[in-house]
């Protein structure tokens, strides 16, 4: 695997089925770390390096360290190249509130892996409505075994296995499951930074305002439209955007962001 991140990310319907998660989940803690050690453009050179170097990650061995910034890319980029990752860590900044934090952690990463955001906006997604509502991991598995099926090689059982165990331990880490061997879904309570790093995901990919309220983006949050509507209200009342709906024609203004568009 190269250290070369792509500067702009593929479509999210153009991007290959891969099984990145079969090895490891959501490295939550160990982004955070990362984060906190890093300025908003910080390169990736400069990453690798607070990683490698620094052991920004807190890893014991110079293998793990390199093993944790390999992941740590595919999953969050770290290259303020990417207009992702830039209206990631704008968002990232503009809270301290760790519940929110992972949710924007969580749309970062539904965001640069294909089949981690259908598996979930599959089988949980639908469940965040009705908090506690039981995950069924077969059903996960099966979702992954879909999909692995239109992969450019077959996966091993082994590896379909360990996915289906992460998917559910990343959405754990990120807080939206509960429990330890039979996971529950835990109501997300996405706040501004959320609201406004889902509007840019969704403008990244070309769609409209309106559009944007029904993106894939809200929908990963278990949000319908009403849900959606009430938080860019809630939102908009804080300063963090501005939003007007009215006869089904939204308008959103969103601060600008360097290199992410208004």
């Amino acid at each position: 695997m190269g250290d070369r991140t792509a500067a702009v990310l593929e479509h999210p319907d153009d991007q290959p089925y891969l099984p990145r998660l079969s090895g490891a989940g959501s490295l939550r803690r160990e982004l955070e770390a990362v984060l906190a050690k890093a300025e908003p453009d910080t390169p990736p050179a400069g990453y690798r390096r607070l990683i490698l170097e620094e052991n920004a990650a807190e890893k014991r061995s110079a293998s793990m360290r390199l093993w944790t910034w390999r992941r740590l890319k595919v999953r969050y980029l770290l290259d303020p190249g990417v207009p992702d990752f830039r209206a990631f860590r704008g968002a990232w900044d503009e809270t301290s509130d760790p519940g929110e934090r992972g949710l924007l952690a969580f749309l970062m990463m539904a965001r640069t892996d294909r089949l981690f955001r259908e598996v979930v906006t599959a089988e949980i997604s639908p469940l965040l409505a009705a908090p506690g509502s039981a995950v069924d991991p077969g059903a996960v598995r099966e979702a992954i075994e879909e999909r692995a099926f239109r992969a450019a090689r077959p996966w091993s059982r082994s590896v379909i296995e360990g996915t289906a165990v992460h998917v559910l331990s990343a959405c754990k880490d990120y807080g939206l499951l509960e429990g330890a061997t039979l996971k529950r879904t835990v109501a997300p309570r996405p706040g501004p930074a959320t609201a406004s790093f889902a509007v840019r995901l969704a403008r990244l990919e070309g769609l409209g305002d309106r559009r944007a309220l029904e993106s894939r983006w809200f929908k990963l949050l278990g949000l319908d439209l009403d849900g959606v509507l009430e938080l860019m209200h809630r939102a908009a009342r804080t300063g963090a955007l501005w939003f007007r709906f009215q006869a089904d024609v939204a308008e959103i203004g969103l601060p600008e962001a360097a290199g992410v568009g208004p």
